[in-house]
């Protein structure tokens, strides 16, 4: 997959501007998120892979303070990003810890709450915001592990840490770079990995945790049977419709919000990877449409345009709906 790379520099700026440049460019733009450093010498580059949904960011940054208020209120999409040190160390507090990261050590940040993040030494970092819509089952253990050092000296941990890495460091600084479409998938099995592992060691996952993931592994299986819906799924799972609620209540979203998610990610999928060569009625009923006009009106809540719109922006031709 060819992936879009765009940079931001302060270089853009005359020297005594910088730091209100980067402020008012890039973190000020990510919801009241400040930096405090030494106005005249601070230097930034902020850099952005995107491919498809999936977004990789690299800021390197000379000695700093980033401190962020939270998001108060917000849920769901977008509340957690994966953050490693590529390069450097800081102090990180958030989420009722305070932690020191060295390199190749992980961490997730949940956006909700405040977070400041200080560094005495030049430091490069590469964040990922993580998919709603696949770890919403998980939304305990995010929260759980959100402030804690993941070391990237054994396990799962590792593997991802050196995955990122490699990735950036062949791939992400080479503009028009080929992204595998393989990539993101490794990436979010391996947090995945991580996840179980951390609530492993805190004595398992809870009841409402372990349904949410057997759900989400039923829906992957039926995602092409437009007769499985939310209570399908609480029938499957032995459990009540009201019992199934209450538990994706806790990960911020409902069942039919995520069967619908799941499912119009999957239509996205198959539009990237089969171009104009499958119609989109066909991908509609493969991923569990029966009804034409609702998918397409709800890929266009999603995704903000429309299907045929969406694969064209693959290199797909303008194609039929039959």
């Amino acid at each position: 997959m060819l992936a879009t790379i765009r940079r931001l520099s302060t270089s853009a700026a005359a020297p005594a501007g910088r730091l209100a440049y980067w402020n008012d460019a890039w973190a000020g733009a990510s919801g009241g998120t400040v930096v405090d450093a030494d106005g005249e010498g601070f230097e930034g580059v902020l850099t952005s892979l995107r491919a498809g949904r999936f977004e990789l960011l690299s800021v390197r940054s000379t000695p700093a303070v980033t401190r962020s208020p939270g998001r108060h209120g917000a849920d769901g999409e977008g509340s957690f990003l994966l953050q490693l040190v590529h390069s450097g160390s800081c102090r990180l507090r958030h989420n009722a810890r305070e932690t020191e990261l060295a390199i190749g050590d992980l961490v997730l940040a949940d956006r909700r709450k405040p977070y400041e993040l200080a560094f005495a030494q030049p430091l490069h970092g590469l964040s990922a915001p993580v998919p709603w819509d696949r770890f919403a089952p998980f939304a305990d253990a995010l929260e759980a592990t959100a402030g804690r050092r993941i070391a990237a000296d054994g396990g799962a941990g590792a593997v991802l840490s050196g995955f990122l890495r490699g990735a950036w460091d062949h791939l992400a600084e080479s503009d028009g770079a080929d992204w595998p479409d393989s990539a993101e998938q490794v990436i979010w099995d391996l947090l995945e990995a991580v996840l179980q592992a951390q609530a492993g060691g805190r004595g398992g996952i809870g009841r409402a945790d372990r349904l949410r993931r057997e759900a989400r592994a039923l829906v992957e299986a039926r995602l092409s049977d437009p007769g499985f819906d939310s209570a399908a799924l609480a029938r499957a799972l032995g459990v009540s419709a009201r019992y199934l609620q209450m538990a994706f209540a806790q990960a911020g979203t409902t069942p039919s919000r995520f069967l619908l998610a799941r499912r119009l990610e999957a239509a996205a999928a198959r539009l990237r990877r089969t171009g104009g060569h499958c119609s989109i009625t066909a991908v509609a009923l493969e991923c569990g449409f029966n009804d034409i006009s609702y998918f397409s009106r709800s890929f266009r809540g999603r995704f903000g345009v429309s299907p045929s719109r969406y694969r064209l922006g693959f290199g797909a031709p303008a194609a039929d709906w039959l």
